[in-house]
């Protein structure tokens, strides 16, 4: 640094070169930060070592092809990504609500000058005035998919290679949801709701038979209802379409006798299967969530937990195969669908205990001794 110095946040060299001034700026900028500061004199350091290396070998003044690195401000990596990504998932409303944190704290800086310290220094912020773990999580992995999506960018002029969440991890503390709708639990609330809201009460049904989200439940159609014959019974099924299937490919749901008994006696066969009292598909379900959680308590569960259930009920408690069990459901992954399963204590036991079998070894007696 002997020869470098700082005038304000921009660094200067003092030292002799043909051609130059006696002080002149080597371009290198800093964001203030002592951390930056120390990153920009290396620079420069090295910037130095590079003029004079030139002088020597009479090449100081070869006209120098430099690359343009892309640092768009913060706000244009968002804007790219919710226009060529986000906006196309149906979840994309919910899911702009966590992007817009970002955006509202680091929108106007560049997005190669937002550092590891201002991350930690905003999540600190965000804890500290009252949000939980799971809420920064998901507000920061937004953050990553942002720079993750400028890295893969298919125009090489609009991809960077930069980003500040290398080596970071979510925060830790997060609440895990432990609650599992049981069988006996589902009835005593279909039940109750049969009494309250008799059209969703045969929406909460499917959800339950069929395991599967209740967004694309709700948009399940008449037309899509197939019926077919396995083993000489009639059976039926829903073809569902890729545009409403998460794996974006053709499904087939099949229907229980018991859904099937349910929605074969509503007045009519066309358009949505389950419809709520002015016609129309069912969009929102809190009011009936806490028509459960008021009469229930913590026990009454999410409208979700009937997935969990389900698929907890038919393996663990009905012993189907987890595979065939997740083909109903509709999970894309077996990971997820391994953490929807339970496994107490009480079923690891049942797969050790050999209850009315007899232990045979054809006649020769192990752990006997003469």
């Amino acid at each position: 640094m002997s020869y470098l110095y700082w005038r304000g946040k921009s660094l200067w060299c003092r030292y002799q070169l043909p051609g130059h001034p006696e002080m002149f700026p080597l371009e290198i900028y800093t964001t203030g930060s002592s951390t930056d500061r120390a990153r920009c004199e290396k620079q420069g350091e090295a910037a130095l070592a590079s003029l004079r290396t030139k002088a020597t070998e009479n090449r100081l003044f070869d006209i120098k092809q430099e690359t343009v690195h892309y640092n768009p401000k913060f706000w244009r990596l968002v804007g790219r990504y919710w226009y060529h990504h986000l906006r196309f998932k149906e979840a994309a409303r919910d899911e702009k609500f966590s992007l817009m944190h970002s955006l509202k704290r680091f929108g106007s800086k560049y997005a190669c000058e937002i550092y590891r310290e201002d991350i930690e220094l905003w999540r600190n912020e965000m804890k500290a005035t009252g949000a939980s773990v799971a809420s920064i999580n998901h507000r920061y992995g937004y953050l990553c998919a942002v720079y993750a999506w400028a890295g893969s960018e298919s125009k090489i002029s609009k991809r960077i290679e930069y980003t500040p969440t290398v080596g970071m991890k979510k925060l830790s503390g997060a609440n895990v949801r432990t609650f599992v709708l049981t069988r006996e639990k589902f009835e005593r609330n279909l039940e109750y709701l049969k009494k309250k809201s008799p059209r969703f009460a045969v929406f909460y049904l499917a959800l339950w038979e069929t395991g599967r989200r209740p967004k694309e439940v709700a948009r399940y159609e008449w037309e899509w209802i197939n019926e077919t014959v396995i083993d000489g019974q009639i059976v039926h099924a829903i073809n569902v379409p890729p545009q409403i299937a998460k794996t974006k490919e053709y499904d087939v749901v099949p229907i229980s006798d018991r859904l099937w008994n349910e929605i074969s006696m509503l007045a009519y066969r066309h358009g949505f299967i389950f419809r709520n009292r002015l016609g129309e598909r069912w969009r929102y379900w809190r009011r009936h969530k806490e028509i459960l959680e008021r009469k229930f308590g913590a026990d009454g569960g999410w409208i979700r937990d009937t997935r969990r259930g389900m698929v907890t009920n038919k393996c663990e408690v009905e012993g189907h195969d987890p595979e065939q069990v997740r083909g109903v459901s509709g999970h894309r992954t077996q990971s997820i669908f391994s953490r929807y399963r339970i496994g107490n204590l009480k079923n690891r036991f049942n797969v050790v205990n050999q209850s009315n079998t007899e232990f045979r070894t054809n006649g020769v007696q192990i752990g006997k001794t003469a």
